[in-house]
């Protein structure tokens, strides 16, 4: 019987490029205060790699990310509030420090949501600002507005009883909750249900 040999296939695999540990600090340009919440998004070649972390209440994040080149996205309240490029990750820490502008105004997520005919609004003044705060139905028509001339920072809650401004109840449906202080704006979604 003839000796047969058998074909032998080489898979080459790349190995594994070496891991590092990107780690930072994000704090408030202004005060030095940490910001928690921050979320920090990795890119990579111009394109976002699908890794995140986020800031944590003393205002630090890490994150092992393979060696190489990368560009850090900061967004505080859902506001893009820096961005750091030529950030060098290698197999050892690289550390970070990360001064940003807090957004004139922050808008938590309208609760109870849905709502069953009122909901509180609540949000948060990081700087002196003039602030309006609205409800707008679906298809962007005022319904409901609250302003502050010169609002002193900290917290600001709003009870929407789901009426607009001349009392009337408004109907079941989907609505926009926005804030505004000077250029910025922030918008939440609330669903009235009855």
């Amino acid at each position: 019987m003839p000796h047969r040999l058998l074909p032998t296939l080489l898979l080459l695999a790349a190995a594994p490029a070496a891991a590092g540990t990107l780690c930072g600090l994000v704090s408030d340009q202004v005060s030095g205060d940490p910001i928690p919440q921050a979320g920090v998004f990795i890119h990579q070649n111009g394109a976002w790699t699908g890794l995140a972390a986020a800031s944590d209440a003393s205002g630090h994040f890490c994150l092992d990310l393979p060696a190489g080149t990368y560009s850090l996205e900061f967004r505080v309240d859902d506001h893009r509030s820096g961005w750091l490029d030529g950030v060098v990750v290698n197999d050892d820490t690289t550390d970070v420090q990360v001064p940003l502008a807090r957004p004139a105004v922050a808008l938590a997520a309208p609760w109870p949501n849905p709502a069953h005919g009122a909901a509180k609004l609540r949000l948060t003044v990081n700087r002196p600002a003039d602030v309006t705060l609205d409800v707008l139905d679906a298809r962007g028509r005022l319904v409901r507005r609250w302003s502050a001339a010169g609002a002193a920072p900290g917290a600001l809650i709003h009870d929407w009883d789901g009426r607009d401004h001349a009392g009337r109840d408004v109907p079941d449906g989907l609505y926009l909750i926005r804030a505004r202080a000077g250029d910025e704006t922030v918008t939440r979604t609330l669903v009235l249900v009855r």
